[in-house]
Parts: C-alpha cells; structure tokens; sequence
C-alpha cells in the first residue's frame, strides 16, 4: 500500500470529520479512493465517507440523483485535494460474495439485478460521471434485497475481492486499447457481470468469455451484450426491454390455456419493469381470500364467464385474480388486495398491510401529447422532499411515465411511478406508490399489474 493510502487508512483511528462524522475503520482503500464506515455523530446513524478523485461539481452532480440503485450522497465536504463525500449505509454482501456463498444464481434472478444495475448507470449518465468499475464486486445486495451499484468514481480495492476484483476479465476489450468509458463499454461490463453471475465463475481473460453454459433465458442477452464490436451491441433501452423479458417469469404451465381453446387475446399494452421467480410467489401468497361487504372489501373472484364485461381468458400468475371495474377497464390484482372508489371515480387498490397502493382513473379526455400531459401534471404535484427520477415516453401506442422520489406525510421515504396511455381516444392514469425501502420487493407484482390492465368494450 502506498504512503498515502496507508496514512488514509490510518485516519479510522476516531478521526472527526467536518465537526460531525466519526470514522470507525476502512471498507476499502486503494487505487485513487478510500472508504470508511463512520458515525454521523448529529443524527446517530452509520453512514459511508468516502475520498475519490471527483471534482465538486461531479459530487454534487451526483447528489442530486436520489436513485435507489446506487448509494444516496448525504453530504460533500470540501477537502484539501478533493471532496469527501458522505454516503448512506447499506448492510449488503457483494454480488462477487452471494455467489461464491451460494453458487450461480437463476436466470431470471440474475436479469433482476442487471435491471437494477442498468437502472443505476442511466442515471449516473445523466451526471456525465462514468462508472468504469461494473464487476461482481462493486453490485451490492441488501439485506433487504435492494440491489446498488457501488464505488462511484475511480475504482477500489477491496480485501474480499480476490484476484478478479478490478481485472481486465470486465473490461470492455475497447478499453485495452486505450478508448475512455463508454455507454457500449460499461453494457459489456454489465454483460461479463451476468455471466459470473449465472455461470458462478469469472468470465475468461482476455476480453473473449467463454459462451454461457447455465444462462437459460439469458443467452441471448449476454451474448449481444458481449460482442467485440461496440457498435454491435444492443442500446440501454434494448438491454433493458430484454432483462424484462427474462426476469418475468411465464406463467405455471397449468395455468396456461391451449392454444386451440383461446381466440387471439387483445392488443395490450406491455409494461413489465421486473420481476424475480421467488419474490412474485411471496408476493402473489400474501393476500387473504376472504371477502367483505361494503366500501373497504377485497377484491372480488373472477366473474362468470357470461360477465359482459369479462373478455377471452388471459392466464396469470397463480394467487392473482382479475379486477373488472364498472368504469370499463380490468386489471389483474394479488387476491386479498382490498378496493375503494375515491370522489371523482378513482379506484384505490391496496395490498393487506395498506402498501403498497395502485390508483386508476379513467376514461378521460384524450390529452393532445401524454409527456406534456405528464410534465404538466409534475408542476401542479406539491410532495414533500420531491425528486424526479424520469418522464418519458414508452414503446406503444401514446404511453408515458413519471417516475419519482418524495417523503409522505408521516415522514416515509417513498416512490411513486405514474403511467398515462390513451387507447380508443381516451385517456386512462395508472398511479403505484410504494416505500422505497420495499419498492424492489414489490417490482414483481408491479409487473403483473401494469401488464394486465386492458379497457373493456362494452362494460
């Protein structure tokens, strides 16, 4: 260890930092950065301090993005050389750690993450601050199962890293030679991650990995994410549609109705965000199947099939059921879910524990642009601690969402994600909020909501 990194190392010793963070010891050091764990002595809580070679206006580039996928910055303090920077603290072990404890991960679990990965380098490029270090090493796993791209900045050195910590085996074969950080360079990396990540080993070295053995569904995403030539690869968008493809499962082959008993199902719209095998049966398993009366009730059983407003039977997810609102739409929903009808026709669905919450307005007028629609709606919202994480349009016929970060009235940090679509000339709004600590663990249901919801002729 150098001089300098020695000395760093030794600043754990109780040092205090602007008046307030108390450093307890190194979580990692090496390369241009240091890590420590310390004590935010203002507000008695474990946060991370961190020095690395980013200039001010790079930190506070990246304290305004507020994404779940990477470490939220608390603070930046000036420093000699360069800024420290004060990160939230996540008890995690590293996707590098998961494997080797349990062995190759599933393919649909592994798509999981690489969504969330994904996720966390779209919004670091909005910073223009390059990540340069996507390896097993540096993709957290929460103890409560968020998933967060560590190590911003120049990349470290950990201790539990091993051999491949920081290696060529990640490393874009465009970055030997010398070409900076690239969008198409850190896809490959992703790509390399996902292989270790299903194969349970580190990709071979020198820039071509061994095609993929166990990544079933996969294959098809690492092998476009893996090809030499930049320009070959896949965009984020494409990568992402992709994983979303692969992390939500199919539904039981039970479930699933012959090919020759079902008239074409109809043109919907599709919005999965992720999903994981595991977490939809927990998800799907926790609603009750009783039923009550009144305004507070859980949402009723299918309807017969001689229900005019019931349409040619869709299989889902076991434990879901459909939701066929006298406004006239229907969405799939986990049983137990309970209803009501806000002022104005609003239906408020919400799980057992009361969140997470789906809220569905419509038909209204069609709106002349649905992003305008949605920015205009953004200036009008009052939330407190309010952050935008995205506005944008989505693959289909006149479809956008809002996505977004703000504090609910008890002081809960929360995330909402709100979908506006128009289908036969009207306009319908979709509205999931959830705490952000469960926002991951609720994705899988999220999926098969937004997914399922259709407009029904005739109801």
């Amino acid at each position: 260890m150098a001089d300098r990194e020695m000395a760093d190392a030794e600043m754990a010793d109780g040092r205090l930092v602007a008046g307030r963070y108390r450093l307890l010891r190194p979580l990692a050091a090496g390369g241009a950065s240091q890590v420590w764990l310390a004590t935010d002595e203002m507000l008695h809580r474990r946060v991370t301090v961190r020095k690395c070679g980013l200039t001010m206006p790079q930190a506070r580039a990246l304290a305004r993005i507020g994404d779940p996928n990477l470490l939220g910055v608390l603070d930046v303090l000036p420093g000699d050389d360069e800024p420290w920077i004060v990160l939230e603290y996540v008890p995690a072990r590293s996707l590098l750690q998961v494997v080797r404890e349990a062995g190759p991960l599933e393919p649909a679990r592994a798509a999981t993450i690489g969504l969330a990965v994904l996720h966390a380098l779209t919004a670091m490029g909005s910073t223009g601050v390059p990540h340069v270090d996507v390896e097993p090493a540096t993709v957290l796993i929460g103890d409560a199962g968020r998933v967060v791209l560590s190590d911003i900045g120049p990349p470290l050195t950990t201790a539990d890293s091993g051999a491949v910590r920081g290696s060529a085996r990640y490393r874009a074969p465009e970055r030997a030679s010398g070409e900076g950080p690239t969008v198409p360079a850190d896809l490959w990396s992703l790509g390399a991650t996902l292989l270790h990540a299903v194969e349970g080993r580190p990709p071979a070295a020198g820039g071509t990995p061994d095609p993929p053995r166990q990544a079933g569904r996969l294959t098809a995403v690492l092998e476009s994410l893996l090809r030499a030539d930049p320009s070959a690869r896949p965009s984020p968008s494409e990568v992402e549609e992709a994983l979303r493809r692969v992390a939500t499962p199919p539904p039981p082959a039970e479930e699933r109705p012959a090919a020759a008993a079902v008239p074409p199902a109809p043109q919907r719209f599709r919005w999965a965000v992720l999903a994981a095998v595991t977490v939809i049966a927990a998800a799907a398993a926790a609603g009750a199947a009783a039923t009550r009366t009144g305004d507070d009730r859980v949402a009723p059983r299918p309807p017969a099939p001689a229900t005019p407003s019931a349409r040619p039977h869709q299989a889902l997810p076991r434990g879901f059921t459909w939701w066929n609102d006298p406004a006239g739409f229907r969405v799939a929903v986990p049983r137990g879910w309970r209803h009501r009808h806000d002022p104005g026709g609003v239906l408020a669905l919400t799980g057992p524990p009361g969140r997470p919450t789906l809220r569905v307005s419509g038909p209204a007028g069609r709106p002349p642009d649905v992003f305008t629609a949605l920015t205009a709606e953004e200036s009008r919202r009052t939330l407190a601690a309010y952050r935008r994480v995205r506005i944008e349009a989505l693959p289909g016929p006149s479809a956008a969402v809002w996505e977004y970060t703000f504090q609910d009235p008890s002081g809960v940090p929360m995330r909402g994600q709100r979908r506006l679509l128009v289908t036969d000339g009207h306009a319908y709004a979709l509205e999931w909020r959830a705490p952000r600590s469960a926002w991951a663990a609720n994705l899988p249901t999220v999926t098969v909501v937004l997914d399922s919801f259709e407009p029904v002729a005739g109801a």
